[in-house]
């Protein structure tokens, strides 16, 4: 008889990935430099890459179009106050908060997959193009909304 108390849990075909992932605490740094938008298409790659559940993948995104909302709210507020506008601090606030949703949902799966040996992939081009090209239309859409 077969007792499942001594079957591993933490088995290869389970968290069977195709392309490397991205380490889920490196993705600050896209969130604070280009923002939700970037840190939200980063986070639902990675989380392809992980092989997260719909629902979480859901919740990510979720996260991001909330952060998203949030940062053109408070930048129409505090523009319509008459202050300077400080959107940059505002978009690292906000992506740093939608990067708290997506380490909170990519952590499990990510060390799961380290405590079977594997290697982070590099985050430096698609976090710099992911940095440039988000926060560059998230620029676009503020300065839009804004005039």
């Amino acid at each position: 008889m077969a007792d499942d108390l001594l079957t591993p849990t933490v088995a290869a075909e389970a968290y069977e990935v195709r392309r490397t992932p991205w380490r889920p605490q490196s993705l600050l740094y896209p969130a604070v430099f280009g923002g939700p938008t970037a840190v939200t298409v980063l986070g639902l790659v990675n989380g392809a890459r992980l092989g997260v559940s719909r629902r979480a993948t859901m919740a990510v995104a979720g996260a991001g179009v909330a952060a998203l909302a949030a940062r053109i709210a408070v930048t129409l507020w505090l523009s319509a106050a008459g202050t300077e506008r400080p959107s940059r601090v505002i978009g690292a606030v906000a992506g740093a908060l939608a990067w708290l949703a997506v380490a909170a949902v990519q952590k499990p799966r990510f060390r799961a997959y380290e405590l079977r040996g594997g290697e982070p992939a590099s985050l430096w081009g698609p976090g710099l193009a992911a940095v440039l090209v988000c926060g560059f239309a998230e620029a676009a859409l503020i300065l839009a909304v804004t005039s």
